[in-house]
């Protein structure tokens, strides 16, 4: 999204220079949203998930090269290196490298049947597993790992649910809620087993056998990990850019040298209306932080202020949120319907930095400006939103 978006971005103010888009992927960029969602539950297909069609590239000039990474790159000579040793002359580079799946932290973690998602190809070869097998073990508690439970059990699966802590989401729900969420996953037919990790994997006549960290046993055909992604900054960091949680860029999406930028996934920004530093990893984000990107290499000079929204789906539960949804913060839990339809305020000092609209829609941008306004509120005025 990130690359696509820049593409855009640089048309804006420059319709005719040269634009190359280098990829290790095997498919044109496409949106991985549906790869967790829509796709599993029949709200989308293959077909619907490219972000743009060959001709959108052709007729602005882009050139596409996939199945391709870059390995090297050098900065002072203006030149990059694809792991075919290919060489490649810019003026100005743009690193959308994204993310990549974090590993699982375990014995044997690497044998057949474990399996990580990102890509297109791994929705792919999951999708065609689970035509052959019965039961699935997915481990993790975040937005990957509770999107997949729900996915593979609506594919008719047995699935048992490992999560690290008390209930999935920890990192963004409320106790009540997050216990709530993990009841209506056992509602909807799912094993889940909580404050517990995997340890090791064995491989036993076709079965998995997984010894937890708490001492359980678990006997599964197919394992899906989803415990986080780690930015893909190897490149960066080898050049000798700045690198903290991500490529460092200033509010242009610039990084520590010149010529160079990185958007997206990868790149650790000024958070302009919360006034910190941050990396985000959701859609959003990644496609207008990748067209103000683009429009600054093509001399915008525009600096990236936008308040990303994100948001997940799992069985019949729905949100969105904006802004910082941090369950560490203060937060004020509104509810029309407990735990159905309500508004979460994740507040510093009653100054709203998120919110999170629970089966609640249509209300994004009403989000966005109640953050930027930065005024205290009080409890009754956040449930007067609500009723309003």
């Amino acid at each position: 999204m990130t690359a696509a978006s820049a593409i855009e971005g640089i048309r804006e103010h420059d319709p005719t220079g040269s634009i190359l888009v280098v990829s290790r992927e095997n498919h044109p960029p496409y949106r991985r949203p549906p790869l967790s969602k829509d796709l599993w539950f029949g709200k989308a297909n293959l077909d619907q998930i490219s972000i743009h069609d060959d001709g959108f590239y052709r007729a602005r000039g882009v050139e596409v090269v996939l199945r391709r990474e870059i390995v090297e790159l050098a900065p002072s000579d203006h030149e990059v290196w694809d792991d075919h040793g290919e060489r490649y002359e810019y003026d100005r580079l743009l690193l959308a490298t994204g993310s990549r799946p974090r590993l699982l932290d375990a014995v044997n973690a690497n044998i057949e049947g474990v399996h990580y998602f990102r890509s297109l190809e791994d929705y792919l070869a999951l999708r065609d597993r689970l035509r052959i097998v019965q039961h699935v073990l997915v481990l993790g508690g975040g937005f990957i790992s509770i999107e997949l439970a729900a996915a593979i059990r609506h594919s008719g699966a047995e699935v048992t649910f490992v999560y690290p802590r008390e209930f999935p989401l920890h990192r963004v729900l409320p106790r009540e809620l997050g216990l709530y969420v993990a009841d209506y996953y056992r509602q909807r037919g799912i094993e889940t087993l909580s404050n517990d990790a995997a340890a090791s994997f064995d491989s036993r006549q076709g079965l998995i056998s997984v010894t937890t960290r708490a001492g359980n046993s678990i006997t599964t055909q197919l394992v899906v990990a989803g415990v986080g992604v780690e930015p893909s900054v190897d490149l960066a960091e080898a050049a000798g850019l700045e690198v903290g949680n991500g490529v460092a860029v200033d509010e242009y999406a610039r990084t520590t040298e010149p010529g160079v930028w990185a958007a997206g996934d990868v790149a650790e920004f000024p958070y302009l209306a919360l006034e910190e530093r941050t990396r985000i990893e959701h859609w959003d984000h990644a496609e207008h932080h990748g067209r103000a990107a683009g429009a600054n290499m093509a001399g915008a000079n525009r600096p990236y202020d936008h308040l990303p929204m994100f948001w997940s789906d799992f069985f019949d539960l729905g949100w969105e949120a904006v802004g910082d949804i941090d369950s560490g913060l203060d937060v004020d839990a509104v509810w029309k319907e407990p735990f159905k339809q309500g508004m979460l305020f994740y507040m510093r000092e009653d100054v709203i930095r998120g919110v999170l609209l629970w089966n609640v829609w249509e209300k994004v941008e009403w989000a966005r400006e109640l953050i930027r306004s930065r005024k205290p509120s009080t409890h009754t005025e956040r449930q007067a939103w609500l009723d309003g």
